[in-house]
């Protein structure tokens, strides 16, 4: 497994735990349709929350820049649609959030940093 592989898996770890911590209930994650995924998808009172997970070293990234391109959100919107026909929700209580997870390799703490609804 690659370094960006492995950091990547821990920073997936680290928004499953802060999702649970916030009572959101972990449902999916990984899920693959075609060549798109979603990393994370909860429930959340009446709410399917799709989360996207960006893990980066310290300095690779400002927490203030959202890392998506317009590309990887359609093809992110994609996979919802997918999602909820296949398991037949409704896309009106959907929404997809992002987590940007920024680790400082020195001393192994990480900042998180939550974006709910980003489209």
């Amino acid at each position: 497994m690659t370094n960006e592989k492995r950091l990547g898996n821990k920073g997936e770890q680290l928004a499953r735990d802060y999702l649970i911590s916030n009572n959101y209930k972990v449902i999916e994650s990984n899920y693959h349709c075609d060549h798109f995924e979603i990393d994370i998808i909860t429930r959340k009172d009446k709410n399917l929350i799709f989360f996207e997970v960006k893990t980066r070293l310290k300095n690779d990234l400002s927490v203030d820049e959202i890392p998506l391109s317009s590309w990887q959100i359609k093809n992110l919107k994609k996979a919802i649609i997918h999602y909820c026909v296949e398991n037949h929700y409704c896309l009106e209580n959907t929404r997809l959030d992002l987590i940007i997870i920024i680790v400082n390799p020195k001393d192994n703490l990480a900042t998180l940093k939550h974006y709910p609804d980003i489209f």
